[in-house]
């Protein structure tokens, strides 16, 4: 029996290092070219933690191959420092100050309304701009006087009842924008918008990429159904559904980087990109650029709060011409996702 335990052990030990190895190298993989390596980019956390925890265990036995696991955590310290951050507290002043927050259409289909929490946030913590994605433009509005320049994004369907979409408001002159058109239909949007800030023009992409239509409920039934028939054909279709959305947000994505490319301006990339900082999405988002949370953030990083509160999928990515001074993430207007904030530094 003893023998038989330390097999499932050795086996358990070998296959959380495979797959944290796996999971390091899912955001330099294209997954139009081996999608199933994205998985582990999606799971690196339980990856990490497990990894992690074998670590105290062999500590607690007095085993040495706690090293094994402790080194394979090490190499892969970026990858962890992209979900767990420590940053001293920055008192530096700031030229503008940005948020991006997925409002979760203002909960109204839980028979609520946060728009009026939304603008009073909004209003009392004066930023310069903000994203707002999933916003019913019907449903509420943002205070005018504190945000003179609005632009509503609406979704290109003929049932889109409430006008869904996206907003962004902002204090300064929005000088130029344009959508940003996919090759395939979604429901999920990007765009840019060019906004003088006292002189100095900085390019804002707002975006929302492709979700993957699961809800908490999928989810739930993942770990309660019994391991059938039934189940397999559930744990197929779920797989699916995962293996849609990482397809389209890497054409995406693609579509957005080509975009961008020769910007004249400085970029701030902010939204809701449906995906783990483990991501070949986030790798090519912030190819050349720096991560707000990394670089300023506190603690665990955490954005989307359902049904597993330890994914963060949203980001405000920038240039190096900026420089980042402080981030933060607030969950205190309900949703499915915290506001993410930023401020930051223009080169004069």
């Amino acid at each position: 029996m003893r023998g038989f335990f330390k097999r499932i052990v050795d086996f358990i030990n070998a296959l959380a290092i495979f797959g944290l190895l796996l999971a390091y190298l899912a955001p330099f993989v294209n997954p139009h070219h081996f999608w199933p390596l994205s998985f582990f980019g999606l799971t690196f956390i339980f990856w990490w933690i497990l990894n992690l925890f074998l670590v105290i265990f062999w500590v607690l036995l007095r085993k040495r191959r706690w090293l094994y696991n402790m080194v394979f955590l090490l190499v892969g310290f970026q990858f962890g420092a992209r979900n767990i951050q420590y940053t001293p507290s920055n008192l530096e002043k700031y030229d503008i100050k940005v948020a991006a927050f997925n409002v979760n259409v203002q909960q109204v289909n839980d028979g609520n309304n946060t728009s009026n929490q939304i603008n009073n946030y909004l209003t009392k913590n004066k930023f310069d701009v903000v994203l707002l994605v999933e916003w019913l433009d019907k449903k509420g509005a943002v205070n005018r006087e504190a945000y003179p320049h609005q632009k509503f994004l609406r979704l290109e369907s003929s049932r889109n009842r409430y006008d869904y979409g996206m907003k962004i408001v902002s204090k300064h002159r929005i000088r130029n924008w344009e959508r940003i058109k996919y090759d395939h239909s979604t429901n999920n949007m990007a765009a840019y918008f060019d906004i003088d800030i006292d002189g100095t023009v900085i390019r804002y992409v707002a975006t929302h990429l492709q979700s993957t239509g699961i809800v908490p409920t999928d989810y739930q039934k993942l770990v309660q159904v019994e391991l059938d028939e039934d189940y397999k054909s559930y744990a197929l279709g779920f797989a699916k559904k995962l293996k849609k959305g990482i397809l389209l947000r890497t054409e995406q994505t693609k579509t957005i980087t080509e975009v961008l490319e020769n910007s004249p301006y400085p970029i701030i990339i902010l939204g809701d990109f449906n995906d783990t900082p483990q991501s070949y999405t986030y790798q090519q988002l912030k190819k050349d650029r720096k991560d707000a949370f990394v670089e300023q953030g506190n603690g665990w990083g955490t954005t989307y709060l359902k049904p597993f509160p330890f994914l963060r999928i949203d980001y405000i990515l920038y240039d190096n011409e900026l420089e980042c001074t402080s981030y933060t993430r607030t969950a205190e207007i309900k949703s499915d996702h915290a506001m993410v904030e930023a401020t930051f530094k223009i080169p004069k």
